[in-house]
């Protein structure tokens, strides 16, 4: 191995390597890919530096191409940002609230309900 190539070599490993720890810190999914991509090409590289089938080259080559770019894919889908429910959407947009939150005496309603909207007012409001 020259030191051009040595130079190549750990240049893709620490870039997919720090692609890869900014993805999972950050939670920024949009780092999946790069990460993938700088991984593929250091496993591709690394298998062409391999002299014989099961060296370190080979072995690095094969990890990075089927082990880490499958993990780099799969974890940007897995940070994706998941909503609980539709109501929290609500809530985001403002346009939504809680399902006692600015509604007046409704017609009809007990005088045990209008005591207790009361009394939370109260407590709110203190």
């Amino acid at each position: 191995m020259t030191t051009a190539q040595a130079i190549i070599f750990l240049g893709l490993g620490i870039i997919s390597a720090f692609l890869t720890v900014g993805m999972v810190a950050t939670r920024e999914r949009m780092l999946g890919f790069p990460s993938a991509i700088f991984f593929a090409l250091l496993g591709g590289y690394s298998y062409t530096l391999s002299a014989s089938a099961w060296d370190i080259f080979g072995i690095i080559g094969f990890a990075c191409l089927l082990g880490m770019v499958t993990f780099t894919i799969y974890s940007s889908f897995a940070l994706r940002e998941k909503r609980d429910a539709i109501a929290d959407k609500e809530l985001e947009d403002g346009e939504g609230g809680y399902i006692d939150e600015g509604k007046e005496d409704e017609p009809g309603m007990s005088e045990q309900t209008k005591g207790v909207r009361a009394r939370a007012d109260k407590r709110r409001n203190r």
